[in-house]
């Protein structure tokens, strides 16, 4: 997986708009702007990160972002807290979304406390990557089929029933 780069965000609700312009601009270039993988990334780092923010301690969040040939990796890492990720059961409540989203949207996702103390979640969207339109095929070649452009086939919550299903 190649390494897109770490952003540390000061720990504010007002700081998260700035994790998802630097993701955005990290996965822009590569995937094109109108790529789905772009938008489901940047929605579940929102949605991750407010989770780091709230929930976490410590004056900082790290977001580190990777990329391989089939899928975009966000690991959201903070300052460990009283909780781990859980599920908040409460239809009606105007909180308790965040991991359910993230259910849906990523290909998987998870958690792990590190010896320091600390809380990293980390999730996976899949991709792929547009092809290069630099290169002309010869006109009497035959059109190749398009590509995927990153939408789930199965369902989000069946896909992803082996990762996690609690909400933080």
């Amino acid at each position: 997986m190649k390494h897109l780069g770490t952003c540390v965000i000061p720990s504010a609700p007002r700081n998260v708009v700035n994790g998802r312009r630097w993701l955005l601009g990290r996965l822009e270039p590569l995937l094109g702007a109108e790529h789905s993988a772009c938008d489901d990334s940047v929605l579940l780092l929102s949605e991750t990160l407010t989770n780091a923010i709230v929930h976490g301690t410590g004056n900082l969040v790290e977001v580190d972002a990777y990329v391989d040939t089939a899928n975009v990796r966000i690991e959201v890492t903070d300052e460990g807290g009283g909780t781990v990720p859980h599920h908040r059961d409460d239809p009606r409540g105007e909180h308790g979304r965040g991991l359910p989203i993230l259910s849906m949207l990523a290909k998987s996702w998870g958690f792990e406390q590190l010896d320091d103390g600390r809380l990293r979640v980390w999730f996976e969207v899949p991709h792929t990557v547009p092809p290069d339109t630099r290169a002309t095929p010869p006109e009497d070649a035959p059109t190749p089929p398009r590509p995927r452009d990153g939408t789930h086939e199965a369902s989000g919550l069946a896909a992803n029933a082996s990762a996690h299903s609690v909400d933080r």
